[in-house]
């Protein structure tokens, strides 16, 4: 008797680790979930890595996510939504997007079936937008302030993210691109990049980080030179980043597509 009731604990605890670590291990890897059509919208809660796979491990970063930004989302699978924006697809954590898109009735059973079925374009009733004409005339002045010199020196900001101009009026306009475009670092890449970590500094150039670790204090990485600027508040803000621009004309300008700052 007492052979058997102990023979029976084992086979039940051997049968508990083995479903157990199965269980464990099929819910934490990629990839294993059905994946679930959305169509809608949504907005960005705060700056995220756009990823060309739903996870962590193996994925590419396609490019980054301002916060406010505008997207389509289109899937779902564990944890992650896959999303458009600005012409390019991607996966994102849930926790950073605020969806307002709802479920079309579609599900995947495979991820791969998934990623390999979708249509490579998102058809939407919007009206097309004017696009940037030169690559060219768009590499050299992403991430500056540059100023209308054939009118009355309008200033205007454009986001290496999105690729499109946003008009910096004054400084409570350069206050809230502050807040809207800031992408916030640690304290200990924030003093690699004063420490004069180039390669950091470049990955950001033209962007506006916060060191969310202090006090939110915000600096402009001048595409330039790479060198970081302390934007004090509005004000200073407005005066550091037209002093550092570009001149463009009228006719340059147009080719930009032009946007309105998201407000955070």
């Amino acid at each position: 008797m007492h052979m058997r009731k102990r023979t029976t604990i084992v086979f039940f605890i051997s049968f508990f680790l083995l479903t157990g670590l199965t269980s464990v291990t099929k819910a934490g890897g990629c990839y294993v979930d059905p994946v679930i059509e959305y169509a809608g919208s949504g907005n960005i809660k705060s700056a995220v890595f756009l990823r060309d796979q739903a996870c962590m491990d193996g994925s590419s970063i396609l490019t980054t996510l301002s916060v406010g930004a505008n997207v389509q989302v289109i899937g779902f699978t564990d944890g992650w939504y896959r999303v458009e924006a600005n012409g390019a697809r991607g996966w994102i954590g849930m926790q950073f997007l605020n969806n307002n898109a709802q479920q079309t009735g579609t599900t995947w059973q495979s991820y791969q079936e998934y990623m390999t079925l979708l249509p490579s374009k998102v058809v939407t009733n919007e009206s097309p937008k004017p696009t940037v004409t030169s690559s060219s005339l768009l590499s050299r002045v992403k991430g500056y302030i540059l100023l209308q010199v054939e009118q009355h020196g309008e200033a205007w900001y454009v986001d290496p993210v999105t690729s499109k101009r946003y008009y910096m009026k004054d400084g409570l306009t350069a206050y809230q691109m502050m807040r809207s475009f800031g992408l916030g670092v640690t304290e200990s890449d924030y003093a690699s990049m004063e420490a004069g970590n180039w390669s950091m500094k470049d990955r950001l150039s033209g962007r506006i980080i916060l060191r969310v670790q202090e006090h939110g204090e915000a600096y402009y990485i001048h595409p330039k030179d790479l060198t970081m600027y302390y934007l004090r508040d509005g004000e200073e803000a407005y005066r550091i980043m037209r002093l550092y621009s570009l001149g463009i004309t009228d006719m340059d300008l147009s080719k930009l597509v032009s946007e309105t700052i998201p407000l955070k």
